[in-house]
Parts: C-alpha cells; structure tokens; sequence
C-alpha cells in the first residue's frame, strides 16, 4: 500500500513538474525579444541615450522671417548698433583705424547755445586753432545769437537739434517737418541760413527722420556721457579708452560746466596725441571721401566701422568722385641722356729729352788701352791721350 502511495504521489509530482514548465516557455520567448530589443543599439555600436533612440526626431522650429522696417521704425535709438559680423558692406579703404595712425577727428556739442557756456567752449578752441560741430536747439538761439555766430566766423559747423529738443523718432513725418521748420525760422533770423545737418535729440530715428526731412543725418560713435556722469575724469576716460579715434565723432554737451572743464583738458590732449579737429563736413569730405547727401544717415556704424551711409531705399548711391590722375612718369626713353662726361684731357707727352752729348771716354790708364776696330773689322791700337780735353 505504501508503495502505491510513493509511486502516485511521485507521478502528481511528474505531472506537477511537467505543467510548470509548459507555461512558462511563452514567456521566456517574449523576454527573449525584449532582451534583443534592449541590446539592439548596443550592436550598432551606440549604448547610450537609449530612451533617446525610441523617440521622434524634432524637426528645429524654422525661424520667423524678420521685417527689416519695423524695428527701424517704432523703436528709439540712442545709437546704432555696430553690426560686427556683417559683412554685405566692406569697410571703406580710405579708412585708417589701425593702431599707431592718427588723423581726423570730429568734436561736437549738443542743446546749445548756452548763454555762458558756449562761448567759453569756442573761447577753448579759438586758443588752441581747433575745430568743432554745434547742434543747436532752435529755441535755445535767443540764449545767445552772437555764440552761434561766433561759432561760424571761427571756422566751426553748425548743425539743428530740433526746435525743442523733442524725441523725433516717435513723431510722425509732419509734426519732425513741422518742428524743423520752426528751428529753421531762427537759424535763419540768426544766421541767415538754415542748416543741412540735422542731429535728432536722443539719437532716436525712425524712416520719417532718415528719409523725409531732406537733411543729412548725423550720430556719433564716441559717447562721453558728459550729461549723465558730470564728471571731468570720466568724461576724459570715455574718449581715452576709445582707442585709435581717426574718423571718429565724439559727442559732448555744451550745458554743463562739467563738460567746458572737460573740453579745457580734451582738446589739448587731442592736439597733443597728433589728432587733427575737424568739422562733420571736413571729417565725411576730405577723410572718407563722401558727399554729404540729403536723407544720408551717418552714424555709428559709419564713424566707428567704416560702412558706407544710409540711403533711402530708392535712392541709388552716387558714384565716388573720380580720382586725378598720377601724372604718367615718362618713359626710361624720353628720359634726357646724361651729358656726356668729357674725356679726361690727355696728358701732354713728356719731351724727349736730348740726348746727352757723348762724353769722350776717359783716357785709359797706362797699361789699360782698350782695343778699338778699324773699317776693316781689325782692332787696332789707341794711342794714349794727352792734353786739355776741354779744349775740344
């Protein structure tokens, strides 16, 4: 009895063992595949980011088209931007920025006249033979009429800052025409002109200011922050630590005492350093060899970068003066020969001398007579000689 109980209990175990093992042959497969789905990327030879491999590839966002006017034309700026990587329009080879040349520089002065302060400012430039540009504000010309005028009878430019100092860049293109017009009246009652050059207060521009006033646009490229700091040194530091300053155009305020100071140690110093102060025509002119062209805007990236100006989309830019000609250097032929040396004259021929007279031959000794040859070819004997030979 025993026996049959071993051998049943020993076949439920068969059977046990057997039925365990049928069920989990599906998932052995299974965990096969995952196991190759897992050590796939490890065969082609990248086992990292595996998450990263299972995912979609994203496709970078196409970047929005930019619109070219739209920046330009509701946004105020103070100065322009230097485009470093820009590379549409080369720099100007009349340009000489490299370190150890110096040249023409452009020093000038915003919101005047000042009823003091201009004319110590011109009284600077006047002692030390120089130059400067003056943007005036056209009410601020009844401060001081004669400063305005004194400033054109030293030589110096004077440009338009507005009437009343307003933000041009967010007017429309009649009120910037109606606020010129108004400065105009003054410049011309004072001077009896008006000026060409206009620079728009805060530096703000927009497509009415640089294309529709009929002027040439002026910025800068050296800000001395003279109104925000008030301080001498630092107003110094701003244009020193510049670098090389040819064809630069720095920027100062002639309402401050501060700046006056300021301009009492810069334009020596300038002097000093070889730099030569010049007017914003003279600087576009004769250093970089441009007109001054109606609705041209000449700013930072001009002054500072040496791009060429700013025109109005339609209007094509004007072809550089021609340069004059080197004169032709005439040909090695056309050359004039070199004289010809003259001879050395010759040496006149020493003169034959005479012969000397033949000296009579010293009469032998005694018992010395040389044998002398007859016509014959026969020596013969030679008497001794006697007497005076002086004589003969």
């Amino acid at each position: 009895m025993k026996r049959y109980i071993f051998l049943f209990t020993l076949l439920f175990a068969f059977a046990l063992a057997f039925s365990g093992c049928g069920s989990h042959v599906p998932l052995i497969e299974e965990d096969e595949e995952e196991l190759a789905e897992i050590t796939e990327p490890t065969l082609r030879g990248d086992s990292e980011n595996k998450e990263e491999e299972s995912l979609p590839v994203q496709e970078p966002p196409e970047e929005p088209e930019k619109d070219s006017g739209k920046e330009e034309e509701t946004a105020p700026v103070q100065q322009e931007t230097p485009k470093e990587q820009e590379s549409a329009s080369q720099p100007k080879p009349v340009q000489a920025h490299s370190e150890g040349t110096k040249g023409m520089v452009a020093l000038t002065f915003d919101d005047g006249p000042h009823a003091e302060y201009t004319d110590q400012i011109l009284d600077i430039l006047e002692e030390n033979g120089a130059v400067a540009t003056f943007f005036e504000v056209g009410r601020n010309l009844y401060n001081d009429p004669d400063a305005v005028r004194r400033e054109e009878a030293l030589g110096c430019e004077v440009g338009s800052h507005s009437y009343r100092h307003a933000d041009l860049g967010k007017m429309s293109a009649e009120d910037i025409a109606a606020d010129l017009s108004k400065a105009d009246a003054i410049f011309q009652e004072v001077l009896g002109h008006t000026p060409n050059l206009l620079r728009p207060p805060y530096g703000s521009l927009n497509k009415a200011v640089k294309y529709t006033t009929g002027r040439s646009i002026i910025t800068w490229s050296i800000d001395t922050e003279d109104w925000l700091s008030r301080d001498v040194d630092k107003i110094l530091a701003k244009v020193q630590e510049g670098g090389n300053l040819t064809g630069q155009v720095i920027l100062m305020h002639s309402s401050y005492k501060t700046s006056v100071e300021a301009a009492r140690k810069l334009v020596p110093w300038l002097i000093d350093q070889g730099y030569q102060l010049v007017t914003i025509t003279e600087l576009i002119t004769q250093y970089y060899g441009d007109q001054v062209l109606p609705n041209g805007t000449y700013g930072y990236t001009y002054f500072k970068n040496g791009k060429d100006v700013i025109l109005p989309p339609d209007q094509p830019k004007p072809e550089a003066p021609a340069q004059p000609e080197e004169p032709v250097q005439p040909e090695a032929s056309s050359q004039p020969e070199e004289p010809i040396q003259p001879e050395a004259p010759s040496q006149p021929e020493v003169p034959i001398q005479p012969e000397q007279p033949v000296q009579p031959e010293t009469s032998p000794q005694p018992g010395n007579a040389s044998p002398q040859e007859n016509s014959d070819g026969e020596p013969t004997a030679v008497p001794p000689v006697s007497g005076d030979l002086s004589a003969a």
